[in-house]
């Protein structure tokens, strides 16, 4: 056992605060004596798991690690995410945009940050562009054949409050698929993503294969995520497992905010995804990921 084995909690989170110290003063100030690579594996030791696992401390030393040991910047694009979404969920932007702020300086005294974007919530972006590059996005997908719609938050911000959510990162849309079961549903789903593919539109499909991440080339992340009808009911995931009728979606409508289509009975939607007090935001609203993802069972099951 490595003597990190044997830290306390309170130990680890020092040793994680000093890696942090060490990372940032070579970025500052390089030093000859820097070890990124002892320094990365000891903070894997300290902080294992996945970036979206790991203490927003520890996330902000993978990064400035990275950085500072002048490898490719794209290596530290998940860290950055899961740090800004870590930080935007605990109220401390602040904190993020302080590392932000770090790496931004150190590009301007000359170290490369290509290929590293910084996430950044729709409350500082302009929403007529936002919409725009959705609406062009959504004709690309669309030229697969089926139709895509606003939902989830997306939808969510642009009926209840006419906008994208302020504190929101991603747009989220959804494809309709031609299937009638789970599993030609699953089936179609996989073709989807060689399609992307093949077209230079998918970023990365992430940990969840439910969901596609486009290749927009903004601040923000596009989601794609599946939609099917089944003997008359809708599945949408990862809210809506056959609680809604197909009328109640289709034949889409253009959105009163955006022009965008949006399902039928978009209030329906949002009544089943949010619950009936999804016209009040609620702060400490949080996906219940587990429970979707065992009742979407049977379609992530045939993905596998």
């Amino acid at each position: 056992m490595s003597e990190n084995g044997s830290l306390t909690r309170h130990q680890r989170q020092a040793r994680i605060a000093e890696i942090k110290d060490l990372a940032l003063a070579h970025l500052t100030s390089p030093r000859k004596d820097f070890r990124p690579y002892d320094l990365q594996d000891e903070l894997d030791e300290l902080a294992p798991g996945k970036p979206n696992k790991r203490p927003a401390e520890a996330l902000e030393a993978q990064i400035l690690i990275v950085v500072g040991a002048g490898r490719k910047p794209r290596r530290a694009q998940k860290a950055l995410y899961h740090l800004f979404r870590s930080r935007l969920a605990s109220g401390e932007l602040e904190k993020y945009q302080a590392i932000e702020a770090v790496l931004k300086e150190a590009e301007r005294n000359g170290t490369s940050l290509e290929g590293l974007y910084f996430p950044q919530a729709f409350g500082s972006l302009d929403h007529s562009e936002i919409w725009t590059k959705v609406e062009d996005m959504m004709t690309k997908i669309e030229d697969l054949g089926g139709e895509v719609f606003l939902c989830c938050g997306t939808l969510l911000g642009a009926i209840r409050d006419k906008s994208l959510i302020e504190h929101d990162d991603d747009v989220d849309l959804a494809y309709v698929l031609d299937a009638g079961t789970p599993e030609e549903a699953a089936k179609q789903w996989m073709e989807v993503y060689e399609y992307l593919r093949s077209h230079d539109l998918l970023q990365e499909t992430g940990p969840n294969p439910c969901s596609y991440k486009l290749k927009s080339g903004t601040e923000y992340n596009i989601d794609l995520f599946p939609a099917w009808v089944s003997d008359g009911k809708v599945h949408v995931y990862p809210y809506v497992w056959g609680e809604l009728d197909e009328a109640d979606v289709f034949p889409l409508r253009p959105c009163p905010t955006t022009n965008l289509p949006i399902p039928n009975d978009a209030e329906a939607m949002l009544a089943v995804s949010y619950g009936e007090g999804w016209r009040v935001p609620d702060p400490g609203f949080s996906t219940a990921w587990g429970r979707l993802n065992r009742r979407f069972a049977p379609f992530r099951d045939a993905l596998n």
